[in-house]
């Protein structure tokens, strides 16, 4: 089939359009692949801390978290927190309360003295029910902590308990219990719904009042 001179000139501009779109997308990736090494990865999303006190009353436990980027727009998604308790004090969870509205917090799971640590007993907190604008409730604010929810132990304040670590030997994949213990937490204005933007925790085990 014959083309006439002008649609050839049009073919040729728009094969030479494609190959430009084409080789600049494959230069904008190599860039981005080695602006973006793992460790830049991880600092961009490693945002907001955890922290867990005993409140004014010495026997209420306060979860605390604190970012350290204003999140635009701010909707946070899921959240998982990990706590861990001495096993031989055998800690009952009781009082689980949230400090946000819109936010159900609930006592998702439990694992008593796996293998990886049998003095302790780690208990994995959920939030549930953030929808539409509630969605936006937690209102985070750079350098701004907030207390999250708090929670009691049946039995009054025990010494000892702490946030699960990053490193901690039942925080990997596949543990001895099957689970996944690990804390995490989601808002768009941080990144994508793939993202864990717990950067990590702050504070010290609870000491109880005497």
């Amino acid at each position: 089939m014959k083309t006439t001179k002008s649609l050839r000139h049009a073919l040729a501009l728009s094969s030479a359009l494609a190959i430009a779109l084409t080789t600049g997308s494959l230069m904008a990736a190599d860039t981005a692949k080695v602006a973006k090494t793992p460790k830049a990865e991880a600092a961009a999303t490693d945002i907001l801390t955890y922290k867990i006190a005993l409140a004014e009353d010495g026997k209420t436990y306060q979860v605390m978290m604190k970012p350290s980027v204003t999140p635009k727009p701010d909707i946070s998604l899921t959240g998982q927190v990990t706590i861990k308790a001495p096993h031989d004090s055998g800690f009952a969870v009781t009082g689980l309360t949230s400090a946000v509205e819109g936010a159900n917090w609930v006592e998702a799971s439990r694992v008593d003295a796996p293998k990886e640590d049998a003095k302790s007993d780690y208990i994995s907190f959920s939030f549930v029910g953030l929808q539409g604008a509630s969605a936006r409730n937690y209102n985070w604010e750079a350098g701004k902590e907030q207390v999250v929810f708090s929670f009691q132990n049946a039995d009054g304040c025990v010494d000892g308990v702490s946030l699960m670590a990053k490193d901690d030997a039942f925080n990997a994949a596949p543990n001895s219990a099957n689970t996944n213990p690990g804390n995490q937490f989601t808002n768009l204005g941080w990144g994508s719904v793939s993202d864990n933007h717990y950067a990590g925790n702050e504070g010290e085990a609870i000491s109880c009042k005497k």
